[in-house]
């Protein structure tokens, strides 16, 4: 039998490192599922690797997936056709609650998320960070190579609906990571004791922040959609008073904000608030292909980069969101925002979700120590401000393989 090389090194027009400019004639070395060395061809090639010459392609690190619902794939028809007006999100709960209610098969919700995560690797994402409402949803992903952050999502605003979720908390295995909903649906007890949780265990703290102007109304006044909504489905009791505030200032006088809360979409968030999350170290993420299809808007994203903050980028459910690929999360992102650089829009996409999800010496860029398994995308572009331009505008059209 033929003994695999010990030593590869593989080669391309272009190695995009996102953690460093791109390399022309670009080569990565890897040994024993790590990579050893990245940089140009014509300075790493050596007679002990074995060659393998990926022509008409770049090199990418892995893409990250910083916030999906793998358990609401079997409700993908809500997210080919649009319920309500755009922008109207209680509209969209109730339909997304009707079908879950009318949903019996747990196998088919089942098998429904793990094709979503197999078509989540093919599209080249190696980390997702997954959110559900049932603690065996954090085993969709065993057995996949696409590695999973799994928080399990409580809610309840109303008195008698926090304490129902407080004694469930108290009774959830240690080690299950727990997280909040919204500052909308989720009162203040039960908003700072799911934090206090997290931070014992060092779990990361995602939470949707600011998605639609309907939030922001209920926050500021109590009244609104939203509180109509509540009151419709008897979790209105009267017990939450509106802070009179936005979420982020909301979260932030709870104690929740800090670096390991991740404030997912934040579109409707002041030039104050950005400040605020910037000081206090918070992470975001950007999921804009399903802001559009909901209708809430865009986030701030150039006044984010300007404050220093990194986001990175979601796809959100398929239950609100036609497409679960990066790809296309980044081609919608350069659409919307031009004035955004393509070297950013890719390090949304790879490096930043890594750096929160705290593994970025493991993937989301390609540098000494990190997996080898990486990405090989076909790409014929001749320079290398072309190859970050394609990446981040081809969305749907990428077509690539996994180095493993």
């Amino acid at each position: 039998m033929m003994q695999e090389p010990d030593r590869y090194i593989y080669r391309a027009p272009f190695v995009v490192p996102v953690c460093a400019p791109a390399i022309a004639d670009g080569a990565v070395i890897t040994e024993q599922g790590r990579v050893v060395a990245v940089g140009r061809y014509a300075d790493l090639k050596e007679a002990d690797a074995e060659l393998v010459d990926y022509e008409g392609h770049v090199l990418t690190p892995a893409l990250v997936n910083a916030h999906a619902h793998l358990e609401l794939s079997h409700l993908a028809a809500l997210g080919r056709e649009p319920h309500g007006q755009p922008g109207d999100m209680p509209a969209w709960i109730s339909a997304l609650l009707s079908a879950r209610a009318a949903a019996t098969d747990p196998e088919e919700a089942a098998d429904a998320a793990r094709y979503a995560l197999a078509r989540l690797y093919a599209g080249g994402c190696g980390a997702l960070i997954d959110i559900g409402n049932q603690p065996e949803s954090r085993a969709l992903g065993e057995g996949f190579k696409t590695r999973i952050s799994f928080s399990l999502e409580l809610l309840g605003v109303a008195q008698k609906s926090q304490t129902e979720a407080l004694e469930r908390l108290a009774a959830l295995p240690a080690d299950l990571c727990c997280t909040a909903h919204a500052p909308y649906s989720t009162g203040r007890e039960l908003l700072q004791a799911l934090k206090e949780r997290a931070r014992r265990s060092n779990c990361l703290f995602p939470i949707h922040v600011a998605e639609s102007a309907d939030e922001i109304e209920l926050l500021m006044s109590g009244t609104g959609p939203f509180r109509d909504f509540l009151a419709a489905r008897g979790a209105w009791d009267g017990s939450f008073v509106p802070p009179s505030t936005g979420a982020v200032h909301y979260l932030d006088a709870l104690g929740l904000l800090d670096a390991r809360t991740l404030c997912v979409h934040s579109v409707h968030v002041t030039g104050d608030e950005i400040a605020l999350l910037a000081e206090r170290q918070a992470t975001i993420c950007l999921c804009p292909g399903s802001n559009r299809y909901m209708g809430v808007g865009r986030a701030p994203v150039a006044a984010m980069l300007a404050h220093g903050l990194q986001p990175a980028l979601g796809t959100d459910s398929l239950a609100s969101n036609p497409n679960l690929s990066i790809w296309q999360e980044m081609a919608i992102l350069r659409e919307e925002h031009p004035e955004v650089q393509p070297a950013e829009v890719l390090a949304m996409a790879s490096q930043n979700g890594a750096r929160i999800l705290g593994i970025e010496g493991e993937l989301g860029v390609i540098a000494p120590g990190v997996s080898s398994s990486l990405l090989a995308v076909e790409c014929a572009a001749q320079h290398s401000d072309e190859v970050l331009e394609y990446l981040t505008t081809a969305g749907l059209g990428i077509t690539l393989e996994w180095i493993e």
